[in-house]
């Protein structure tokens, strides 16, 4: 087989796939991956009257609600050529239907969907978990925005550095000196990306980790706690340097945990960061990381990121689902019951 050459390839055309142009461009659009609209981001809220501005903010980046979407829409992918013309029909479908406002993919994904109600009540959970240890915050609600971080994972560097600017308003906006993120992606982005992108943010950046951990002698026992194994999130525990926090904070819930043989820094990926590009290479990983984790023999496997307890929960049977819960989640249980 001939070998092109150089100067010849300067010119072949690099196509990336369809579905990370779409994500892509419903960033730049909308705020967040799968075009939701303000209001669905923050439905989570409605109840707890959290005021716009103030010293703390709380802030979601709308990633725990966009899963359920972002697996459906996996899910469809993983049935759906993106060569074919079943999925060039899909695409011509949803520049009809975005000129009219509407996004197609929020509509594939969302008949898919099943776990709307399961993931936006993380959100909840937290709110009130951080309000039982003293803390008082405020919260963006429709105008928040996400973070840009798949902009920034998927290489889309000036796109997010033009984005982040309208991300920094909507923050400057609120008036807080400390942002509170739930998810390690977001903490990430914010408080190393943006900077490095010429963004200044004159904000203290704190994972949820963090502040449960800064008031962890107030934590309650959590009844009949079974025994975990903690899954450490690479974001979390390498670019962050949080882990240390997870077992202090699980050992003053009165909480016994098992180690897995890779952890803390150490740790094995999930999946997750695959998913969009190789859904079934992104299964394969998550379906390791699940066998490591079960061979400690605990209860139940303890994660602190979303697209960590997404890609977990994938790997395991139906069934079995329930073997896989987020920190929020967890610790929720010491002020439910």
């Amino acid at each position: 087989m001939a070998i092109r050459p150089a100067e010849e390839l300067e010119h072949v055309e690099r196509k990336l796939p369809a579905v990370l142009e779409i994500i892509r461009g419903n960033i730049l659009k909308h705020g967040n991956p799968l075009a939701l609209k303000g209001t669905e981001v923050a439905v989570w809220a409605k109840d707890l009257n959290l005021p716009k501005t103030g010293e703390m903010l709380f802030y979601t980046g709308g990633e725990y609600q966009l899963l359920p979407f972002i697996d459906s829409l996996v899910k469809t992918m993983t049935v759906v050529d993106q060569g074919s013309k079943g999925f060039s029909m899909m695409i011509g479908v949803r520049n009809i239907l975005d000129k009219a406002g509407i996004s197609a993919e929020k509509i594939y994904a969302s008949v898919l969907s099943k776990d709307k109600e399961r993931f936006q009540s993380v959100c909840t959970k937290a709110a009130k978990l951080l309000q039982s240890l003293g803390y008082d915050f405020c919260y963006s609600h429709d105008e928040e925005l996400y973070s840009g971080a798949l902009l920034y994972e998927l290489g889309y560097w000036e796109d997010l550095k033009d984005y982040a600017h309208r991300v920094k308003q909507v923050i400057d906006k609120t008036g807080a000196k400390t942002i509170i993120c739930l998810s390690p992606h977001a903490a990430e982005v914010l408080k190393f990306v943006y900077p490095k992108l010429g963004i200044p943010m004159d904000i203290e950046v704190k994972t949820f980790v963090e502040l449960v951990w800064e008031q962890r002698s107030k934590l309650k026992t959590i009844p009949n706690a079974p025994t975990v194994v903690i899954h450490d999130s690479c974001r979390l525990a390498r670019e962050l340097h949080i882990s240390q926090e997870i077992r202090d904070i699980l050992t003053s819930s009165g909480v016994h945990f098992r180690e897995a043989a890779r952890n803390k820094e150490w740790t094995s990926c999930c999946g997750g960061p695959s998913k969009l590009l190789y859904p079934d290479l992104s299964h394969t990983i998550a379906g390791r990381r699940v066998d490591e984790l079960q061979e400690t023999g605990a209860e139940l496997m303890l994660t602190s990121c979303p697209y960590c307890l997404a890609a977990l929960e994938g790997a395991l049977e139906k069934k079995d689902k329930d073997q896989v819960v987020d920190l929020i989640e967890f610790l929720y249980r010491g002020i439910a019951g």
